[in-house]
């Protein structure tokens, strides 16, 4: 079916990010997929970075080949990950990370970022073959009763929600244009290389002030977009949360999320689901997010954006480091 308008949510991109501030602890991280009929080509990239003299702090790069979403191949210099050949990313994949890498998850490491976050980009992908299905015209029908079947699984797909009546009386899941992606000054963001057509890019970026009395500010920022056949970059998905987490405890104790950009007109009943991480603790927030943050009160692009908050954890870390140099 061509693309819709009428049933579309918030389309207000956000502009710029804020400039890297002396002391201020900044985790970027990028995952890029280049569809190739049923397989696809990955670049993982993430990075740490404080606003001052010392820079980077740690880098990280994973570059991979799925076969309908099954890892092929996978290279960064690090043996362990030859484990995950074979694998699926998809459901299930982050339960055997953090049994293949306990520590890595414990440590809330980049590579831990990187693998977890991989599942959502996977399953986002699926937007950009859908693109070139629209545009080619070669969308093919879904099976009766899918739209039942997806009903439920968050605020979009609420069984009477605008996406999910529009599937039943089209038999094919509707896609948006989103609006285009104004470019982002980076400060201390790693290098990412121009998305190729067709590709799709998972953005985020996690900051950490400097402490004030007991308390440090966050806040955090989620981009998924897409790169069409002209070259043409439009986001898919993006959020932005702020709060505040109590140093000693590591417990939020705040937090605000914020929609930026969202494919469905009830998409941002969600938002308020955030309110729910207040009083976790940052070691605690990936799993119980994972678990109990579920049905049509949530969303799963807000979950992945508080779950990642997590990292916060690795990032005080790095702060008491720099402190003792």
């Amino acid at each position: 079916m061509p693309f819709v308008s009428d049933i579309v949510g918030p389309q207000r991109p956000l502009a710029a990010w804020p400039p890297l501030r002396r002391g201020v602890l900044r985790r970027t991280s990028t995952i890029d997929t280049h569809p190739d009929g049923p397989d696809s080509d990955v670049d993982l990239r993430a990075r740490d970075a404080v606003g001052g003299e010392h820079g980077v702090l740690d880098e990280l790069r994973l570059r991979a080949r799925l076969a309908e979403r099954t890892i092929a191949e996978i290279d960064s210099g690090d043996a362990r990950l030859g484990r995950l050949l074979g694998k699926r990313v998809g459901p299930g994949f982050r339960t055997m990370v953090g049994e293949v890498f306990p520590d890595e998850v414990r440590r809330s490491s980049l590579l831990n970022l990187l693998l977890d976050d991989w599942v959502g980009a996977a399953l986002v992908s699926g937007y950009a073959v859908q693109h070139m299905g629209i545009v080619a015209g070669t969308e093919v029908p879904l099976p009766p009763g899918t739209a039942d079947r997806m009903a439920g699984i968050c605020a979009g797909f609420a069984p009477e929600a605008s996406l999910v009546r529009t599937t039943r009386r089209l038999g094919t899941i509707p896609s948006v244009h989103g609006p285009p992606a104004p470019p982002l000054a980076r400060d201390g963001m790693h290098d990412v290389a121009p998305l190729r057509a067709h590709g799709m890019r998972r953005l985020r970026r996690l900051d950490l002030q400097p402490p004030e009395g007991d308390s440090a500010r966050f806040d955090a920022h989620f981009r998924d977009s897409h790169v069409d056949g002209d070259g043409v970059e439009t986001i898919v998905h993006e959020y932005a949360l702020t709060g505040a987490v109590d140093v000693a405890a590591r417990t939020v104790t705040t937090i605000e999320a914020e929609v930026h950009v969202l494919p469905w007109q009830e998409c941002p009943g969600a938002v308020g689901s955030a309110q729910r991480a207040v009083g976790m603790t940052l070691g605690e927030i990936r799993d119980r997010v994972r678990g109990e943050f579920v049905g049509t009160s949530t969303c799963t692009h807000l979950n992945d954006t508080l779950r990642a908050i997590g990292d916060l954890d690795a990032l005080f870390d790095l702060r008491s480091g720099l402190d003792d140099v």
